[in-house]
């Protein structure tokens, strides 16, 4: 069996960017360090748990053992699904599918330099329109997580957007991008 894929694609002192593929029958189990926006890429099916911040390993499986037997039955996760988890929180998951299961996860090591009030403000003084993306998948005070997806020959270049706070995009294929904003 293939190992565990990891790629750190990004890193800062605000932001860690991680590119995460499981082969079918692989399982992963992981503490998130920092808040973390996990997005899915490519529909997949994965049997997985999430655990609170409180909740220890040993709450799904013993220590040192196998944690897939304790893990639901397999679900399909669609495509561009982004889930949020605080920091401290536990993610064990195993690619129940038959092909590779990705996901890129974006991890916040600094709570926002603005205020909600502060982001607001920059908002709403855009010269142009601040939807920067296809589709607004997830927002909340680390960030707005935007879907770019045009087809080819799609898109106006005449329409302008105006980016009024920090961003960091990833292509995940050819003409796919991933595209997160940070409200600080």
């Amino acid at each position: 069996m293939t190992a565990t894929a990891t790629t750190v694609l990004f890193d800062s002192a605000r932001l860690r960017i991680t590119d995460v593929r499981l082969p079918p029958g692989a399982s992963l189990d992981h503490r998130h360090e920092y808040p973390t926006l996990r997005w899915q890429v490519e529909e997949g099916n994965e049997r997985s748990v999430l655990r609170p911040a409180q909740a220890s390993a040993a709450s799904v499986c013993d220590a040192g053992q196998s944690c897939v037997a304790e893990l639901p039955p397999a679900e399909r996760v669609a495509d561009k699904r982004v889930t949020w988890a605080e920091a401290g929180s536990g993610l064990t998951v195993c690619n129940a599918g038959e092909g590779e299961w990705r996901q890129v996860c974006w991890e916040f090591k600094q709570r926002p330099r603005r205020s909600e009030a502060e982001v607001r403000a920059l908002l709403s003084s855009a010269i142009y329109t601040t939807c920067v993306g296809t589709d607004l998948l997830f927002e909340n005070e680390y960030c707005r997580a935007w879907d770019f997806y045009l087809p080819p020959g799609g898109g106006d270049a005449g329409e302008p957007h105006h980016h009024v706070l920090d961003y960091a995009f990833v292509y995940v294929a050819k003409g796919r991008l991933l595209g997160a904003r940070s409200t600080d």
